[in-house]
């Protein structure tokens, strides 16, 4: 399948159901879980909450895949599906509440079997079960273009070429330029730098400015052969904003 850019709205993405249907697992707790990657917002539940949100949303960019069947018919729109957050973390007993065909709703099932473990909920200071429900938007044209096929601009770092590297020359680049080219081989500015990383269900993700700042140089640092590592900027075309990406994997 080829991957690309999914459009996702959950700014909110938590919704309840009937509590009453509900036995093995709460669907709303005096604290939900959080995604995996903001522990270090211990003490700051808000900032917490929107680091969950956020990094979700870049684990989903980066993993789903867009099924070729469901490209091919022009099939888009919202998958909804639900899962629980034991008490260890795990994602389980994953299933679809809605589905919109051609492949989708297993595209969706997929991502959530690859998600890393969650930091689970509590409630009255007992860590609980949670029920989760999510909807997760398959859209083709949204006004964001495809990173792996961004209407002709292109991005490069230093000397790293094809899409598979060694992780020695993906550090080697840390301070080299990254460039965006447009159609013509022009240089572009760009803004919002976002760096993720994947080895098994390890998953890390950083965003900037468009200067490399200290935790995407972490990300860069810590990773390792048989992980995935992916880069996206987003430039501005007149009134249209296109996210423009590069993946790699890593190896030996």
């Amino acid at each position: 399948m080829r991957k690309i850019y999914i459009s996702f709205i959950v700014i909110t993405f938590l919704f309840s159901t009937n509590f009453f249907a509900q036995t093995k697992a709460l669907v709303h707790a005096e604290e939900m879980p959080y995604f995996s990657g903001c522990e270090k917002y211990k003490y700051k539940k808000e900032k917490k909450r929107v680091c969950s949100n956020e990094t979700m949303v870049s684990f989903l960019a980066f993993n789903v895949d867009y099924p070729a069947e469901a490209m091919n018919a022009g099939t888009e729109g919202t998958v909804y599906v639900s899962f629980i957050i034991d008490e260890a973390g795990r994602v389980t007993e994953p299933s679809i509440i809605r589905d919109i065909g051609h492949g989708c709703g297993a595209a969706a099932i997929d991502v959530l079997n690859k998600m890393p473990k969650w930091e689970p909920g509590k409630d009255k200071g007992e860590i609980v079960k949670v029920k989760l429900n999510l909807p997760i938007h398959f859209y083709l044209k949204n006004g964001v273009s495809n990173p792996l096929d961004s209407d002709g601009y292109k991005i490069t770092w230093g000397t790293l070429k094809g899409n598979k590297i060694t992780v020695d020359d993906l550090k080697a680049n840390l301070e080299k330029i990254i460039m965006v080219r447009d159609r013509f081989g022009d240089p572009v500015s760009f803004d919002a730098l976002n760096f993720s990383y994947q080895r098994k269900k390890n998953f890390k993700t950083a965003t900037s400015n468009g200067i490399l700042n200290k935790k995407q140089k972490k990300i860069v640092k810590k990773a390792k052969a048989g992980g995935k590592f992916y880069l996206e900027v987003v430039v501005h075309d007149g009134n249209k904003k296109i996210k423009v990406g590069r993946e790699f994997g890593l190896v030996e």
